[in-house]
């Protein structure tokens, strides 16, 4: 009995990277293609950096509509019906250029009803409107 001292035939234990190499060739391709199609974004118009002192000032130019329950709407911290709310904005918003509406509701506030608010804003000529974050002080 003779053994022969060689591998002649056998098994490998090598791994082959050729295959490897060539698959992680293509996949970082692929990303190198298909990585800019995917950087897309939104145009926003951010509104200039203010103080806090500037901000908290309301000009008498600006329209106000503070909501405090579902019935109660202030424009400009004057109590009125929210019936009559599209019909004294778009009487306002007919004459000026700067058609920009700042709306505060109550945090209480259900948020169906903030929305159908915001629609009667819209609906009466706003065409932008700007959410106050601040709770809104109402003279009573």
């Amino acid at each position: 009995m003779g053994m022969g001292g060689g591998s002649s035939g056998g098994l490998r234990s090598e791994i082959n990277v050729t295959p490897l190499v060539d698959v992680v060739l293509v996949l970082l391709i692929i990303f190198m293609v298909v990585t800019p199609l995917l950087q897309m974004g939104y145009d926003v118009n951010v509104p200039p950096k203010a103080t806090a002192e500037a901000s908290a000032v309301i000009s008498k130019e600006q329209l106000v509509v503070t909501q405090a329950s579902p019935e109660k709407v202030y424009l400009n911290r004057e109590e009125i019906d929210v019936k009559q709310l599209p019909l004294r904005l778009t009487e306002i918003l007919k004459h000026r250029r700067d058609k920009t509406v700042f709306y505060s509701g109550d945090d209480d506030i259900n948020y169906g009803v903030v929305m159908s608010t915001m629609d009667l804003i819209r609906n009466a000529g706003a065409e932008r409107i700007g959410i106050i974050t601040d709770k809104v002080t109402i003279p009573s």
